[in-house]
């Protein structure tokens, strides 16, 4: 089962305009920033360790790119949206950056120990097989694939009962059969489904992880303003300021506890991180999945 979603303008999901518009809001600094609080950090950090070969299959902004080879991993940061890299290239020219589609890497089988691919398959009307095969392809013997998907859970299955005008309940991906409802933008799974899609793909999930909770409330009637509303209340900090070579040097801060609950969805908050695990099921943005080849032997079970 999966939830099929549009967008009311001509160019959605599948156009690197539509991207390349949506990230020249200058935003590059706060998204890298965000990386010291992501609720993800953990899990990308274990992966992504000093000397690992990663690639980031639609890289966007490219504040991951920045941020994991600062940190010692060599990362290459691929996206189809050629202006957004060449902004990134003039910001950061020390990165690694290459133009292509996720569905035909430009890559050697095996070249890759982790390939992190957040947000980015579900894009696909015809469904994420392609861009899955090819991350299986160039992960090498041992290798570990991030990918995460919107996530079909309870809230998302009862709004869409409600929302009818620019979503629907699908068996699955494929095309439409006559008069859509607006462009496509991209599908919401549920963690079976995704889980088959992945098992077809030659790939088993070793373990998932539901994040980005305020973003899945906002779909709450009144939410969506309420979150608005705090985050454009939060003070601008400048900046850091880079090596001269180009490269990003960041400066974590210890978050308060009230950030590390609401934005980085810390179990280890005091009382209210108890609530993580069922604010996950229930109402998460993203369903992160963590993937091994499938006949290969999977190194965190010897």
């Amino acid at each position: 089962m999966a939830l099929k979603m549009y967008h009311t303008e001509a160019a959605a999901g599948g156009s690197a305009l539509f991207w390349e518009t949506a990230w020249s809001d200058g935003a590059f600094e706060e998204a890298l920033r965000f990386c010291d609080v992501d609720p993800l950090g953990p899990l990308l950090r274990h992966h992504a360790r000093p000397g690992s070969r990663v690639l980031e299959g639609g890289c966007g902004r490219g504040q991951y790119v920045a941020y994991y080879s600062a940190r010692g991993a060599h990362v290459v940061g691929l996206d189809f949206a050629r202006d957004a890299l060449s902004d990134l290239h003039r910001r950061l020219p020390s990165l690694r950056l290459c133009a292509g589609d996720v569905g035909a890497l430009p890559f050697r089988s095996g070249s890759f120990d982790l390939y992190y691919s957040g947000g980015v398959v579900e894009h696909f009307e015809t469904g994420p097989e392609a861009a899955l095969r090819e991350a299986r392809r160039v992960l090498a013997p041992g290798g570990v694939l991030l990918v995460s998907v919107p996530y079909l859970g309870p809230l998302r299955r009862v709004l869409a009962l409600f929302k009818r005008h620019d979503r629907r309940i699908v068996r699955g991906p494929g095309l439409d059969q006559g008069q859509p409802r607006g462009t496509f933008y991209q599908y919401a799974f549920t963690r079976r489904e995704f889980e088959r899609i992945l098992g077809s793909c030659g790939l088993r999930v070793r373990s998932v992880q539901g994040y980005a909770i305020l973003w899945g409330l906002s779909e709450l009637p009144g939410m969506g303003r309420l979150l608005n509303v705090l985050v454009r209340s939060r003070p601008a900090r400048p900046a850091a300021a880079g090596p001269a070579e180009g490269s990003f040097r960041p400066a974590p801060r210890p978050p308060s506890l009230l950030k590390r609950f609401a934005v980085s969805e810390d179990v280890g908050v005091p009382i209210l991180g108890l609530l993580v695990p069922l604010l996950r099921w229930a109402g998460s943005n993203m369903m992160m999945f963590v993937c091994v080849p499938e006949g290969v032997t999977d190194p965190g079970e010897k």
